[in-house]
């Protein structure tokens, strides 16, 4: 299953939500594809991991509105009331209740402040960045020491016992800097979708009362 798939297969489990939360849950999917792209991995590798999009739809509605009918929802038209269901008194959607729009002011207010959250925040995420990039560096100059000491025997005709041990510590050294590698790639990684989906929900605007 590819990225496409797996979203089209999430929509259609997510149909009984409407279109405005549709689209936020899978513009966190995509933002997840993309950081996944940009590390390497393939389409498949992050499908596998995320699992499968029905389980992952259930557990994005459990705490919502869910009508009792299959519900189609089109473009802003409100969805027609089941025989017998209560009219929600707010005119709107039933999820709806209680959900705040931001002034234009206000919108242009956060949009300033994440602006300058970011100039920070994004530095330092970077920053992060590079120290997990030195230590995958560092991993494998470690477990490449042996290589180089052989290229020096043989360019020079000699070698220091000295680096023949030095060498095999760099060898345990890298093996270890390769699990710390993995976790902290890891916990970047997760970092790094996170602050990007709080950016998306602020930049939203919408906010339960």
């Amino acid at each position: 299953m590819n990225k496409s798939e797996f979203l089209a297969n999430l929509r259609a489990h997510l149909s009984v939500l409407p279109p405005e939360e549709q689209n936020e849950l899978l513009e966190d999917y995509e933002a997840h594809f993309a950081f996944g792209l940009q590390s390497g991995r393939t389409e498949q590798e992050i499908v596998l991991e995320l699992g499968d999009p029905a389980e992952l739809a259930k557990e994005a509605i459990d705490n919502r509105f869910v009508p009792q009918e299959h519900v189609y929802w089109f473009g802003g038209a409100e969805p027609a009331a089941a025989p017998g269901a209560a009219i929600p008194p707010t005119g709107g959607y039933p999820n709806e209740a209680g959900v705040q729009h931001r002034s234009a002011f206000a919108s242009v207010m956060v949009y300033i402040g994440l602006f300058f959250i970011n100039l920070i925040a994004v530095p330092l995420l970077l920053s992060f960045w590079a120290v997990v990039v030195s230590f995958a560096v560092s991993a494998a100059a470690g477990i490449l020491s042996p290589l180089l000491l052989g290229l020096e025997y043989l360019w020079h005709g000699d070698i220091f016992k000295a680096k023949i041990f030095a060498s095999i510590a760099y060898v345990g050294l890298g093996i270890l800097l390769i699990v710390v590698t993995r976790y902290a790639y890891k916990g970047m990684l997760w970092l790094s979708i996170a602050y990007l989906r709080w950016n998306v929900r602020i930049a939203k605007g919408d906010q339960q009362a």
